[in-house]
């Protein structure tokens, strides 16, 4: 229940003035506000609203589609004006008062504009007008003081009988003053027929879009646009510069595709000079003798460069922006906006593990203790782990920290290498060459000669790391079993080496 729903008491007696009497209810009727019909509007507007409410479906259970779309020009022959264009008069009247709201929209391939209408019943807020009846005789209280039913009724006994006056025909419209019709007369001055030859030479389907929008196929500006140009050409060579832009220079397919939406700019767009500079030059050809123009070529190089130059940039800042997003490991795009991707970072942890690997292969062969080449690894990975840290405190990104460790892990790997062949053949720039042996004998072990017996003492031999190896033996040649059977397969590595 709304504000409007309450009893209804406009305050009016029966008794006083004229009285209402609805024979019968209407069948076919159109809700009208009463504010609407209270807010001042002028009659052409209310009857305009009126009309405008009459197409609104009212079964229609969505909000958004109760919208009328009649014709201007329909809305103009119940208005009785007449040019349809006088319909904005009234439209503006009602927008202001915010009985209705318009959009524009465009049909028929945009080349037709049209507006929808969107009708307000309620009042919109903020609005102070007259809502009621009963607001409009407060504030007219001059009709409340109306006489007595009663004693108008003695007053018409005494007054002769009324006559019901016969409908009369309407009244003729007047006729424009004469100085309007001298300004319209003036308007409308023949064209000449060379203006009128160009403007014939325009597809029909242009024209006939022409008169869409503009109302006519010769407008001000198109015929002063002919005039401007005739100037310089014949209407002959206007005729074949307007039916030749018409498909070179695009207007035929944008007309196909609708996208031409204003036609009387396009006509005049095709009636234009060009861009060149020579006033003899006729879309690339001189008229004087039909040459190519010098200028138009010239041009058209110019043009082709300005446009590779820009495609090179277009393509160089693509490029750019793809090398952005590729790992700089592998220089794939993998979803890492250019940072290392999963791939090369478990690729380079594997290779710094390889590494450590190989350095603890190489302690073991040299010292035949499981528990030392376990050391050496754990050295490869700490050296490895530092070189990472320091990158890290230096600013270096995940791949520079990942490439200093690989470097340290490598480095240790070499170093312990380096240790295995220094224990195995010593400093190779002093050792003197051996001969070689014949491509059938196998390589010669020497033997250790191994005599018990000797009083203990400490082993000879050294660690991997050079440190002295701490063991006792009882051995004539001072080595522990552990460091024989290193210095044994240091010769077995030599021999294979050879």
């Amino acid at each position: 229940m709304n504000d409007f729903d309450e009893p209804y008491d406009d305050g009016y007696d029966g008794d006083q003035g004229d009285e209402l009497v609805a024979e019968d209810w209407p069948t076919v009727h159109t809700p009208v506000p009463v504010w609407v019909m209270l807010s001042g509007v002028s009659a052409k507007a209310f009857l305009m609203y009126a009309f405008l409410a009459e197409h609104i479906n009212a079964n229609i259970q969505n909000p958004n589609r109760r919208i009328a779309c009649p014709k201007q020009k329909a809305i103009a022959v119940v208005l009785e004006l007449a040019d349809d264009r006088q319909v904005a008069t009234y439209r503006k009247e009602l927008e202001a008062l915010g009985a209705i709201r318009t959009e524009k929209y465009r049909y028929a391939g945009g080349m037709r504009q049209g507006y929808k209408y969107f009708v307000r019943y309620n009042p919109p807020a903020g609005y102070q007008g007259q809502m009621r009846l009963r607001d409009f005789y407060n504030a007219h209280p001059e009709f409340k003081s109306a006489a007595k039913w009663e004693g108008r009724t003695e007053a018409a006994k005494k007054s002769p009988a009324a006559t019901v006056p016969a409908q009369a025909k309407p009244a003729a419209k007047p006729k424009p003053a004469p100085a309007r019709e001298a300004r319209k007369k003036a308007r409308e001055v023949p064209l000449a027929p060379e203006v009128l030859q160009v403007l014939e030479a325009f597809r029909p389907e242009l024209r006939e879009a022409m008169r869409e929008t503009a109302h006519t196929d010769a407008p001000k500006t198109l015929v002063t646009a002919v005039t401007k140009a005739l100037k310089e050409r014949t209407a002959e060579q206007l005729v074949s510069r307007v039916l030749r832009r018409w498909t070179t220079h695009g207007y035929a397919e944008k007309f196909d595709t609708g996208r031409l939406e204003r036609p009387v700019g396009a006509a005049v767009a095709m009636l234009r000079h060009g861009e060149c500079p020579d006033l003899g030059c006729e879309d690339g050809e001189l008229l004087a003798d039909g040459a190519p123009c010098v200028l138009c070529i010239e041009r058209g190089k110019n043009y082709k460069a300005d446009h590779k130059a820009a495609r090179e940039a277009e393509k160089a800042a693509r490029a750019a922006a793809a090398a952005g997003l590729l790992c700089p490991g592998c220089e794939q795009d993998r979803g890492t906006e250019g940072a290392l991707c999963p791939r090369c970072v478990t690729g380079f942890e594997n290779d710094i593990a390889g590494a450590a690997e190989k350095a603890a292969a190489d302690i073991t062969a040299l010292s035949s203790d499981p528990a030392e080449g376990e050391k050496a690894r754990q050295w490869a990975l700490s050296q490895a782990a530092e070189a990472r840290e320091a990158a890290r405190q230096s600013g270096a990104d995940l791949l520079g920290q990942l490439l200093a460790a690989q470097l340290a892990a490598r480095a240790a790997a070499r170093e312990a290498h380096q240790m295995r062949l220094n224990a195995l053949g010593g400093d190779q720039h002093e050792r003197p060459q051996e001969p070689a042996a014949g491509p059938d004998a196998d390589p010669a072990v020497p033997s250790m000669s191994v005599v018990h017996g000797a009083e203990p003492a400490p082993c000879s031999g050294v660690r991997w790391d050079g440190s002295p190896c701490g063991r006792t033996t009882e051995a004539e040649d001072g080595l522990c079993g552990v460091c024989r059977g290193a210095q044994m397969a240091q010769h077995e590595d030599l021999a294979a080496a050879r």
